[in-house]
């Protein structure tokens, strides 16, 4: 029998690292990348840490690699879940970290597990907000071209550009349109139902459910009440008066005037890794409660 000649390949493991872009983040990103070297080698850092390092960098969107780390807090996660097509690890260094799953500790004294696959996935919901077309033109572009924005993981909040005019924004569910007047009006995933929705007199939903929060902002003389609709609903929203921005994930955006129209509906989720899976509940009580 004829001798193997080629030795079998390990393959790599690869890996992008976004980090908070502050003193801390970048600090926190040159340590971690430090210490994955021990394990690989195929290494990347999005553009705008590329940019402080002084180096090349990887868009989130383009990155088909393994894994990527976030360095910072909630919103270095959320702002990386938009636009992310590979699992995400989330690293608290400051703030709250609400949806982080470990801290820079934990990461250090974990690391090897990376590459071990000794981890767990969780599926975290996200939720896609599309303009429709409107005009002639606008239906044109549209098959050429159609408008949608970032994926969310916590909210997509339709809320008032001016504050001293109210907004008149019409829902339709199963055919069924509710009209409202007040503030604007917001579409929460369960696990943005620890955020901007609770300040706003939502409910905390397990995120192990599949559904969407609708929570109207500040109603004025209207009826219309949170509601919880399963995730599979499409919602067709309407700008009946008013000027409105659109906002997703406190991040990203647009203002729009009335007559405008979309659609808010689930979308592709965003696998999230942890290297142990904590108690929901238990977490609610201490970061929220106590």
């Amino acid at each position: 029998m004829a001798k193997k000649n080629a030795k079998t390949k390990k393959k790599k493991t690869s890996i992008l690292i976004v980090a908070k872009q502050n003193k801390a983040g970048l600090k926190h990103a040159k340590k971690l990348e430090k210490l994955l070297r021990r394990y690989t080698d195929d290494i990347h850092v999005d553009k705008s840490t590329a940019f402080r390092f002084k180096r090349l960098g990887t868009a989130v969107s383009k990155f088909r690699g393994d894994l990527i780390i976030t360095v910072g807090g909630d919103g270095t996660f959320l702002l990386t879940s938009q636009r992310a097509n590979v699992p995400i690890l989330p690293v608290k260094i400051e703030g709250k970290g609400f949806l982080c799953t470990c801290n820079f500790d934990e990461l250090e004294k974990n690391v090897k597990r990376i590459f071990t696959g000794n981890l767990a996935v969780i599926e975290r919901m996200r939720l896609r907000c599309t303009k429709m077309p409107s005009g002639k033109i606008e239906k044109y572009v549209e098959k050429l071209h159609r408008k949608e924005y970032p994926y969310c993981i916590n909210e997509i909040a339709f809320a008032r550009k001016r504050p001293s005019k109210l907004l008149n924004i019409q829902l339709k569910i199963d055919d069924v349109t509710f009209d409202m007047i007040g503030d604007g009006m917001m579409f929460s995933t369960p696990s943005g139902s620890t955020a901007y929705s609770a300040s706003a007199g939502g409910s905390i939903i397990d995120p192990k459910i599949s559904a969407i929060h609708i929570i109207p902002l500040y109603p004025f003389y209207s009826k219309v009440k949170p509601m919880i609709i399963p995730s599979d609903k499409k919602i067709e929203v309407e700008i009946k008066g008013g000027d409105t921005a659109l906002v997703v994930d406190g991040h990203s955006g647009e203002y729009f005037s009335r007559e405008s129209k979309f659609v808010v509906e689930k979308a592709k989720p965003i696998r999230v890794i942890t290297f142990d899976e904590k108690n929901f509940y238990d977490k609610v009580r201490k970061q929220l409660f106590e």
